[in-house]
């Protein structure tokens, strides 16, 4: 049933147009576009909006890049969103074809019939995140947080990615409005397609992940099969259980965040930042909830690692140094990923506890 602030447009030549406009108190509002033809040859729509260059939209995920350029073709019935650094998200629905376009300060779409778009408007990026929460979850658009814990087991259709590409993979899921059961599956696949080489940078990408973020099988366990070489395999499960273990009550905090509020229990940072235009250009670092921020370096063989620490202090997991923002290189060999916490956060006695158990394992 169509609300007050909704309209109906018939065109002459055979399109129909719904609008709607919901408001959702302080959290921001979202308007909707429902296309449709009972004229069987008129099977698709083209939408074009002028937007301004330094929206940067983002998402639609997981992509190799967080950011979106180009022309993007959707495969059929992949729910994903498209989120921009103002506060906006975009979400286009159909039952066919969808291809999006962000070039030169336009955002192009093109749908085939029946079609829908839903623009949702927030402050900014973390507010855009909240109310496409209260919005799922008020809709017909809810997000199933049933599969928060669900056992992955190998199957047909889970998509193979480039373990190199992870931290725009999990940036990009943040900007898409992904459940965890996404990021879950993301995890799955990378584990699943590893090629030996380099796997421990996979078992540390792993570690600094909330428990939401992961399969049941890799919260406490290293991925069986993955290349370690038997001598230190056993003594890096035994210390990837002991460090993730001791971590699950930030763990649980990050996943209360997420069901409670929308937030991502792993997000790119430039969801916490979105004026900082040189984290909008970045896929090399991740947040773990709110205070803890981490480089997966998948792209290096190195072991070190570079990072551009956020404004404020932040202190290394692993020796306890503190750094101030800006760019940081640290020794982050096998098990021990660049890793930093905010000096300032409730759980610092608990990161600084891990320091000093780790240093024992």
């Amino acid at each position: 049933m169509a609300s007050k602030d909704s309209a109906f447009l018939a065109f002459s030549e055979g399109l129909s147009m719904r609008e709607e406009f919901q408001e959702f108190g302080d959290h921001g509002s979202i308007f909707m576009l429902d296309f449709s033809s009972l004229d069987s040859k008129i099977d698709a729509v083209k939408i074009r909006f002028l937007d301004i260059s330094s929206a940067k939209w983002s998402g639609l995920g997981p992509r190799s890049s967080h950011a979106l350029k180009g022309s993007i073709d959707l495969k059929q019935g992949k729910k994903a969103a498209a989120f921009a650094l103002d506060g906006r998200f975009l979400l286009c629905e159909s039952s066919g074809k969808r291809l999006c376009s962000f070039i030169n300060g336009a955002v192009e779409l093109s749908l085939e019939l029946p079609a829908a778009v839903y623009l949702g408007y927030a402050q900014n990026p973390m507010q855009a995140c909240q109310l496409w929460h209260i919005w799922t979850l008020k809709d017909e658009h809810t997000a199933r947080w049933n599969e928060m814990s669900q056992d992955l087991e190998p199957k047909e259709g889970i998509e193979s990615f480039r373990q190199k590409d992870a931290a725009g993979l999990f940036g990009s899921l943040s900007f898409s409005g992904a459940k965890p059961s996404d990021f879950q599956e993301l995890n799955f696949s990378i584990a699943k397609d590893a090629q030996g080489h380099e796997d421990w940078k996979i078992a540390d990408l792993m570690l600094c992940q909330p428990d939401i973020a992961l399969p049941l099988l890799f919260r406490r366990e290293i991925p069986m099969n993955l290349e370690l070489g038997n001598n230190r395999k056993r003594r890096a499960q035994n210390r990837y259980a002991k460090i993730r273990s001791s971590l699950a009550q930030y763990w649980q905090f990050c996943e209360k965040r997420w069901t409670d509020e929308g937030i991502p229990a792993i997000f790119h940072p430039s969801i916490l930042f979105p004026d900082d235009y040189g984290y909008a250009k970045s896929d090399n670092m991740l947040f773990s909830g709110p205070d803890l921020v981490f480089a997966p370096n998948m792209a290096s063989k190195d072991e070190f690692c570079s990072l551009i620490l956020p404004k404020g202090s932040w202190i290394h997991l692993w020796t306890s140094r503190i750094y101030p923002a800006g760019k940081v290189t640290v020794h982050a060999p096998f098990g021990t990923p660049a890793v930093f916490y905010r000096p300032e956060s409730e759980y610092a006695w608990l990161f600084d506890s891990i320091r000093q158990r780790a240093s024992r394992l």
